[in-house]
């Protein structure tokens, strides 16, 4: 608990006065501090009922209660229709104090984009299907974004010329996705450069080290790791922080529409090369090889992937949700995209859902969707146990029966469903879950 409080504390003083971005300031942002039991909340206004008084920290008052359902993951949400930063706390308590402090800026100044900076673009359910969609098998594609990625990289190093190679490399790749019919991907990447972004900015303000941040810059998109998403994060950091060099106070010229690729275009003096100067002196033909090998092997690991959900052991299990379970969990690094429709999650997923509705799922998961809803498959060392009230014998249902509340558990699967039913064969269990 005293190592939270600290955390909380330095958070405080670090964004205090709009030291890290003008306006921001913790001291007007609920931030929500939780593990799976309990939560506690700072600065909110309206605790929900059962939550108790705990004491105050940087002169706000804190609550204490039992972890809530729409408590889940690192972001930003209502909670007792108050949008507050959730941090979710490890079973073993924050590991590194510094990282876990820079984690309450990151997720505070998501709150902050939305009320603060509301014009600006938001990540919506159609970027949620752009994503699950990227193109992150395109080796051209990768290919281009690694001499990006790599421009980037030295560009914060200081060399000259290098943000003029970035920008004229990433408006030919994006004008090559436009002419693919792809211009959806092309928002997509600048929405994630806003989204996520600058609050990763933010914590390179807060102390995060540059060099990690160009080290990572130099290995995304290679065999498309980190393509559909968590790149984004650290091109979009990178752009901020040549923002801060180029253009001091740019964050005053932030409007709706703006994005931080056009304001970059505004603000590098030199003039851009040609995309054939960025493709000689980068060595892309060498480069676009590695990606069409890294490609194929990229398929081979996903097609022994999916053999081991078909063929594997232990039992196999199906989650079907219904199709207004739009709250998808996922973790961006072990995620796969595979096609519309189709990505392979291979440690963790889950769902959140009206009426208390969700499923956490730790293990190798083939995730699936259409107009029907949504489908997790994978496979769990032993069946699990299945609760329907104070009965834990249910595991089959009567066909067509919804029953009432169910709640599934064990060996790396968690359900927790208003209603539902399940249908057990021979080494297999299927969970239909509702929503009411």
């Amino acid at each position: 608990m005293e190592g939270i409080l600290t955390a909380l504390q330095q958070a405080h003083q670090l964004a205090a006065g709009g030291a890290l971005w003008p306006g921001f300031d913790l001291a007007d942002i609920p931030i929500v501090i939780y593990d799976r039991a309990e939560a506690l909340l700072v600065g909110h206004p309206a605790p929900p009922p059962g939550y108790e008084p705990a004491g105050t920290v940087a002169g706000r008052a804190m609550h204490r209660g039992a972890t809530l359902p729409e408590m889940a993951a690192n972001t930003a949400a209502l909670v007792n229709g108050q949008l507050s930063a959730l941090v979710s706390l490890p079973d073993a308590g924050p590991a590194d104090e510094a990282a876990f402090v820079r984690l309450i800026l990151h997720e505070a100044f998501h709150v902050f984009q939305q009320t603060a900076l509301s014009a600006m673009p938001r990540m919506d359910q159609d970027s949620m299907r752009v994503m699950s969609e990227y193109p992150e098998n395109d080796a051209a594609n990768n290919a281009m974004a690694v001499v990006e990625n790599q421009l980037l990289a030295r560009a914060l190093a200081g060399e000259d010329g290098a943000a003029a190679a970035f920008l004229a490399m990433r408006q030919h790749r994006h004008r090559r996705l436009v002419r693919l019919d792809r211009e959806e991907v092309v928002i997509y990447e600048q929405t994630v450069e806003w989204v996520e972004g600058t609050p990763t900015y933010i914590e390179l303000r807060a102390g995060a080290e540059r060099e990690a941040l160009a080290e990572r810059l130099r290995q995304h998109s290679r065999g498309g790791q980190n393509a559909a998403l968590r790149r984004f994060y650290d091109t979009g950091a990178a752009q901020a922080l040549l923002l801060d060099q180029y253009a001091p106070g740019w964050q005053a010229a932030l409007r709706s529409g703006a994005t931080l690729q056009a304001l970059l275009a505004e603000a590098v003096p030199q003039p851009w090369p040609t995309v054939n100067q960025v493709v000689v002196n980068e060595g892309f033909a060498g480069i676009l090889e590695a990606e069409e090998q890294a490609e194929a092997q990229r398929r081979e690991r996903i097609a022994a992937l999916l053999r081991a959900l078909e063929e594997g052991a232990g039992v196999r299990v199906e989650v079907h949700l219904p199709p207004q379970v739009t709250g998808v969990m996922w973790d961006p690094t072990n995620l796969l995209n595979i096609g519309p429709g189709r990505r392979l999650h291979t440690r963790f997923c889950g769902a959140l859902g009206p009426g208390g509705l969700k499923v956490t799922i730790e293990a190798l998961c083939l995730e699936e969707w259409g107009p029907g809803g949504r489908r997790f498959t994978f496979r769990l060392p032993v069946m699990p146990t299945v609760h329907r009230g104070a009965d834990a014998n249910a595991l089959a249902d009567p066909p067509g029966a919804t029953g009432g509340p169910l709640v599934v558990q064990g060996g790396g699967l968690s359900v927790t469903a208003p209603s539902g039913r399940c249908e057990v064969g021979d080494g297999s269990l299927q969970i239909w879950v509702a929503c009411a």
